[in-house]
């Protein structure tokens, strides 16, 4: 069997609360609205098909922003993102593993001016539940970091165990033996809405459906007879027009396919917890009249290859599988609808600084969606970087583009008539424009700071 890594290696009005528990303020009007960030791990974008809550009470009642993308396709990287506001370039954080460019030990030198501090700073009551940045568990696995009044965080050094884990509980490290991580997450989030004072801001960062994606027990089995979806760039017949590091990838063996499939499988039952959990929470707020007040928002902090263009296991590359995440925005007055806006996940920090009435103690490089939350159509940006440990990139409204590291391969696809990402016109006359305008968004994008992140120049109409 080819050991794929190797060879790709080579709402703001107040309104009334009443409180869940004895210690929030009912009857009284909260002055600021209330931030809950859901990121689940590794999460596609259309895993949303196998969570019937999310789709009923997010995806429907909710915003959809359909072109939501990361700036940098690993967990770590996209975490600091998420937590500073910044580009991977400015925040530095650019690997997995702790290093000083990677993991909880880049991150570290950040965390006294992020996001749980300017929040904090701004009156709220911040807390942590579930996964945070990578490698957190192996530097200080006692640490409390700073803007957090409540902290539950994964704090286990060795490889994920849905079912025998190490949390780090306001500073105290408790283990959990023989109990499944979601459930516990899940209660700990419900005993913070039940005494938490307001505002807050809670963190709500699921370990699902990371690998090994273990499923409840209750869950186990549920999908062995539904077929996982095969989309048409699925084990992909002809790579030819692909960076060597794709064309060097053989065809998908019957036993990989079997394989791929029965991860797939594991991934919906794994994440069927987290979809009990997401109409608890949403049940328990609106019980409570906190929904009135309380901006949610579903996201992940990355996506994953399932066997699309012959690559399995795999999430640190450029194609729609990795780099396009679900984002559903849940905002007081009930706004729904899809938004078709290119927007980034560093985006929602921005975001929630604006809603807090924070002051960043950065100079942040994402975009506001404030506008976006309300009906209109404002002038938006118009591309987006993206970045993963073999390429960097920009995504429009219609195109995907890539230039690889190291070879300076490149790669553009017209999302308008080839969304599967199948037929790569990098080079071809028709799109000699529309390429060279890429390029150079792409070359500007790398080196944004602030401001400068944000492209609203526009590109060309598809030849097609």
């Amino acid at each position: 069997m080819v050991d794929r890594r190797n060879v790709i290696k080579s709402g703001l009005a107040a309104s009334t609360l009443l409180a869940l528990g004895g210690s929030a303020q009912a009857g009284r009007r909260a002055a600021k609205p209330n931030l809950i960030h859901i990121c689940a791990d590794d999460m596609r974008f259309d895993d949303y098909k196998v969570m019937p809550n999310l789709r009923r009470l997010f995806r429907k009642t909710g915003l959809n922003f359909t072109s939501h993308f990361v700036p940098f396709s690993l967990c770590a990287p996209s975490r600091a993102g998420m937590l500073t506001g910044l580009q991977p370039h400015n925040h530095g954080v650019i690997l997995n593993n702790n290093k000083n460019d990677g993991g909880y030990e880049a991150y570290r030198k950040l965390e006294n001016n992020a996001l749980p501090v300017w929040l904090t700073e701004a009156g709220y009551h911040v807390g942590h539940v579930g996964k945070f940045v990578n490698g957190y568990g192996k530097i200080d696995r006692h640490h409390v970091p700073p803007g957090y009044a409540d902290w539950h965080a994964m704090a286990s050094d060795e490889k994920l165990s849905y079912t025998n884990f190490l949390l780090n509980e306001n500073g105290t490290l408790v283990r959990y033996d023989g109990q499944y991580c979601t459930d516990v997450f899940v209660a700990k989030v419900l005993d913070f809405l039940n005494n938490a004072p307001q505002p807050y801001t809670l963190f709500f960062w699921p370990d699902a459906p990371h690998f090994p994606a273990t499923p409840d027990q209750q869950d186990q089995g549920t999908f062995a007879n539904v077929d996982m979806p095969i989309p048409p760039n699925f084990n992909e017949a002809d790579v030819s027009d692909k960076p060597a590091q794709i064309r060097n990838l053989p065809l998908l063996a019957p036993d990989e396919v079997a394989a791929i499939q029965d991860v797939w499988r594991s991934r919906a039952e794994c994440l069927q917890s987290l979809d009990r959990g997401l109409a608890a929470i949403v049940g328990a707020l609106e019980a409570s009249g906190q929904l009135a007040n309380t901006h949610i928002v579903f996201t992940s902090d990355n996506g994953f290859l399932l066997g699309e263009h012959r690559v399995d296991d795999q999430k640190g590359l450029l194609y729609e599988e990795a780099v396009k995440v679900p984002l559903y925005w849940r905002a007081p007055g009930g706004v729904a609808g899809a938004r078709d806006e290119i927007v980034s996940n560093i985006d929602v920090t921005a975001t929630f600084v604006e809603l807090a009435g924070a002051t960043a103690g950065r100079t942040l490089d994402g975009t506001s969606l404030v506008p976006l939350l309300s009906p209109g159509k404002p002038k938006w940006n118009t591309a987006t970087l993206l970045q993963c440990p073999y390429a960097f990139g920009v995504a429009t409204a219609h195109y995907r583009y890539m230039e690889w590291i190291g070879t300076g391969e490149i790669e553009l696809y017209d999302m308008t008539v080839d969304p599967y990402q199948l037929q790569n016109v990098a080079g071809e006359p028709d799109y000699a424009d529309i390429q060279k305008r890429c390029a150079e968004a792409l070359v500007n994008l790398q080196a944004c700071a602030g401001a400068t992140c944000a492209w609203t120049s526009h590109f060309p109409k598809s030849p097609q």
